[in-house]
């Protein structure tokens, strides 16, 4: 019993060092499973990054959501996957809308706001007073319609009459050609033959080339022409017979299906002398002004270019940048063998079309009958936009400056938009300055990095730019109530009278050389003579580009448009640009224009029922310039993609993420029948097929979705290894 006792004391004397162990044990499992858990979450969390739930990126993520077709396939259809999720059905009198079009019908019904807040009383001189005027008086019926016709006539009988219109005073012994030439190009913005504008303010260049023309091919015009064609040529044959009868007041010496087939059979003869684009061997010649009147000796250059760049001297040694010599070679001998009368009715004519969209209302609707048909949606006379929305738009060009100067100074956050917009422009050329050393085919490559390395970004707006200074460059713009079309023809004057400002650097061009779109367009262009991206502030908008978008949609949309503009410097037009060639070498040449072919004989087809194609061979160009910025942008969000969060709701990594806000950028609804009738002529692709043969091209967007050797996207698609 004692021996038990002992036992019993023993153990329970021991009792608190078996607790220690025993606690010891179960920390150091707990331990172990803390350790373990923390590996799985760090390695889970390493593969897939953890997803954003703010307000912005759910905000983001609706809205990404909505235009997503989740049951198309990437790898069979990537545009179907970012654009079909909420198609946009054309209306019966739009023939195309993309995200310029949803933002430039944005920044209308901004405009027309912005309008109504200028106070009725602002100064008369003031650019803001002359905003309003003008809009008004394009809203106002009476404006419109009173005397409209008077206007147009009293206008042509001061460039020298109509023959068809007895009370312009026409007279075929004293109509002289070289007078109404300089006053319809110098006064009124008509361009007959060609157009004059100012290639390049930093040197003093003077632009000319091929106009004048309702259809920019001879292929609409020729004999053999497509049916779809000789439909268009048609309509363009019953515009012409109905706008003459109407404006006629007298028996003229022809009939006006006469007066039709006269000034078609002209255009059809100077397109003659016009290159096909994909066909052009001499696109442009440097010459001087005495090199231009050796051409076109017939065109008395030296009264015409004085009185277009009035106060400045302009003498044989002036530059001169001319588009088409070929077409110039042969204007003189076209012109001389020409009567009088025909060449009367060919001139004229264009004056009337220049006007038409601002004559009375009957003019209006022939003349909205004839582009809608031309632009796909037959038999419709209205305009693709209303008219409060036409009045915006010609406010906007006719007042550039001073409605983007309204619009910018109501936009908030501006300056970190544009700041920020500027970082990724910055990124996206440094990316493809490093890509071009591994691009083949290219030999010589510094030529072309050097041209990278000098674009110039323009983004947003003009600070500089006071009430008073906007007040002293439309100083000389007059604006009254009343007449619709006479503001037109005195903006149409200002507007010529600016250009020619441009030509030696005036101090007051200034705006116009920094700024040659205004912050309320929505469409950002590439200058080629200044090396120069512009980006207008209202294209900083979703789907292009917005503050609270996803690092992997500004990359995939803002940083895929500013990469593929700036990749214009090495197509058919650029490549010579500047003070050498970025293609100098024959072999680097040979392989470009092997390229070339390459992406023209690779698009897909335009539709899926009919196995209609487009002119790939016009369009390569584009092509190239968006495979090379599009690679330019992936490389520049993809070093700064580490750790970026997901969207909620959607399973997308942001690599794919960033193909998707590419695709989604360049949504668009478009009718067969604008493709097929502007098929002839158009440079840029329709859109979907823009993103299929992009992604075709890239190997990165097959790697970010892992789209097997067999998919739709890779199988029987020879990669042209362009870039």
């Amino acid at each position: 019993m004692s021996k038990l006792r002992a036992q019993v004391t023993s153990a329970v004397a021991n009792i608190p060092s078996l607790v220690i162990v025993l606690l010891c044990v179960l920390l150091l499992v707990f331990f172990v499973i803390i350790i373990a858990l923390a590996v799985q979450v760090h390695s889970s969390g390493s593969s897939e990054p953890p997803r954003c739930l703010t307000a912005t990126c759910l905000a983001t993520a609706a809205g990404v959501l909505g235009s997503l077709d989740a049951h198309a396939d990437p790898c069979v259809e990537p545009y179907a996957l970012a654009c079909d999720g909420a198609p946009s059905p054309l209306a019966g009198h739009r023939s195309r809308l993309d995200a310029q079009a949803r933002l430039r019908h944005s920044v209308h019904h901004r405009l027309r706001h912005l309008v109504d807040l200028v106070p009725p009383n602002a100064p008369e001189t003031s650019a803001a007073s002359k905003v309003k005027r003008f809009y008004e008086t394009c809203m106002e019926p009476r404006g419109l319609t009173n005397d409209a016709v008077a206007v147009f006539v009293h206008m042509a009988r001061q460039a020298g009459g109509w023959d068809l219109i007895r009370t312009s005073a026409w007279s075929m012994q004293s109509w002289d050609r070289d007078t109404t030439l300089e006053k319809l190009i110098v006064g009124l913005g008509v361009t007959p033959f060609f157009r004059i504008t100012v290639a390049s303010p930093d040197v003093s260049v003077i632009r000319v080339e091929p106009a004048g023309f309702a259809f920019p091919s001879y292929e609409y015009y020729a004999d053999g022409a497509p049916k779809h064609q000789k439909e268009l040529l048609q309509a363009y044959r019953q515009l012409i017979e109905k706008v003459t009868d109407h404006l006629r007041d007298v028996p003229a010496s022809r009939t006006n299906s006469a007066i039709a087939d006269v000034i078609i059979n002209y255009e059809r003869r100077l397109l003659e002398r016009l290159r096909p684009l994909g066909n052009l061997t001499e696109p442009y010649r440097k010459t001087n002004v005495a090199g231009l009147k050796g051409l076109v000796p017939i065109i008395k250059w030296d009264q015409l270019l004085t009185a277009f760049f009035q106060g400045q001297s302009i003498t044989n040694e002036t530059p001169v940048f001319l588009s088409q010599p070929h077409y110039f070679q042969g204007l003189s001998q076209i012109i001389s063998t020409t009567d009088t009368t025909t060449l009367n009715h060919y001139i004229m004519w264009r004056m009337a079309m220049k006007y038409a969209p601002h004559l009375d209302k009957q003019v209006r609707s022939l003349y909205y009958r004839f582009m809608q048909t031309i632009n796909g949606a037959p038999d419709v006379d209205v305009p693709e936009e209303e008219w409060w929305e036409q009045c915006a738009r010609h406010t906007s060009h006719y007042l550039g400056h001073a409605v983007g100067k309204l619009y910018s100074d109501t936009l908030e956050g501006k300056e970190l938009l544009v700041q920020q917009a500027r970082e990724i422009a910055e990124q996206v050329r440094q990316s493809a300055s490093d890509r071009i050393n591994s691009v083949a085919w290219i030999h010589m490559k510094q030529p072309l990095k050097d041209k990278i390395k000098d674009v110039q970004f323009q983004l947003g707006y003009s600070r500089e730019l006071t009430d008073k200074k906007l007040d002293d460059y439309y100083l000389n713009l007059i604006v009254k109530l009343g007449s619709h079309l006479d503001n037109v023809f005195e903006a149409e004057k200002f507007l010529t009278m600016k250009q020619a400002a441009l030509l030696r650097g005036r101090r007051d061009s200034k705006l116009d050389e920094m700024w040659p779109i205004s912050p309320q367009d929505t469409e950002a262009i590439y200058q080629y003579e200044k090396n120069t991206v512009v980006v207008p502030l209202a294209a900083l908008q979703k789907p292009i580009f917005s503050l609270d978008q996803h690092k992997a949609l500004q990359y995939g949309s803002f940083g895929s448009l500013v990469g593929s503009l700036m990749f214009k410097t090495m197509d058919r037009t650029g490549m010579d640009m500047g003070s050498q060639p970025v293609f100098s070498d024959n072999a680097t040449r040979n392989d470009y224009q092997a390229k070339l072919r390459c992406l023209a004989e690779s698009y897909p087809s335009l539709s899926k029922e009919k196995d209609l194609r487009i002119n790939g061979q016009l369009t390569a160009g584009e092509a190239l310039a968006d495979v090379a910025g599009l690679v330019a942008a992936y490389q520049a969000f993809k070093e700064r993609a580490n750790g970026m969060e997901r969207l909620p709701g959607l399973d997308w990594s942001p690599e794919q993420l960033f193909f998707i806000g590419y695709a989604q950028s360049m949504c668009e609804s478009i009718r067969e029948e604008r493709v097929v009738n502007w098929n002839a002529t158009s440079t840029s692709a329709p859109n979907r097929l823009r993103v299929l043969q992009t992604l075709q091209q890239v190997p990165e967007f097959a790697a970010a979705f892992q789209c097997s050797a067999e998919s739709e996207m890779r199988r029987n698609r020879e990669p042209c290894y362009a870039w």
